[in-house]
C-alpha cells in the first residue's frame, strides 16, 4: 500500500509539474487563449491513459501512470472554470469550447486505446 500512495505521489507530482509547463507555455505565447493549453493537456493525458489501458502493467505502474501522472497533468476543475468565464463572454463561444473538449478528450482516448492495441500485435 504504501509503494502505490508513494508512486501516485510521484506521477501526480511530475504530471502536475508538466501540466504547469503547458499552462505557462501558452500563457507566455497565446495569452489571450490560454484555455487551449487545457484543452491541449486533457487531449493528451486522455490518449495516454487510453494508451496505457491497452498495455499489461503492474499495480505499481498503473498508480505511477495513470493515476499519478495522467491525474495530475490533466484537470477537470481548471476545465470547469474555464468554461464558465467563456460563458460569462459569450453562450456560444462557452457551451463550444465545452463540446470540442469532451469530443477531442474521448476522441484521444479513442485513439491512444487504438495505438495501444496495434502494438500489443506487434
Amino acid at each position: 500500500m504504501r509503494g502505490t500512495l508513494l508512486a501516485v505521489g510521484l506521477g501526480g507530482a511530475v504530471g502536475t509539474g508538466a501540466r504547469i509547463g503547458c499552462s505557462l507555455t501558452a500563457l507566455h505565447m497565446l495569452p489571450d487563449a490560454v484555455f487551449l493549453a487545457t484543452l491541449a493537456a486533457n487531449a493528451l493525458g486522455a490518449a495516454l491513459i487510453g494508451y496505457l489501458a491497452t498495455r499489461a502493467l503492474s499495480p505499481i505502474v498503473t498508480a505511477l501512470l495513470m493515476t499519478g501522472f495522467c491525474g495530475g497533468f490533466t484537470t477537470f476543475s481548471l476545465f470547469s472554470l474555464e468554461v464558465l468565464m467563456l460563458l460569462e463572454h459569450s453562450i456560444v463561444a462557452g457551451l463550444g469550447y465545452g463540446a470540442v473538449s469532451l469530443v477531442v478528450w474521448i476522441g484521444g482516448v479513442a485513439l491512444g486505446y487504438w495505438l495501444g492495441g496495434r502494438a500489443a500485435m506487434r
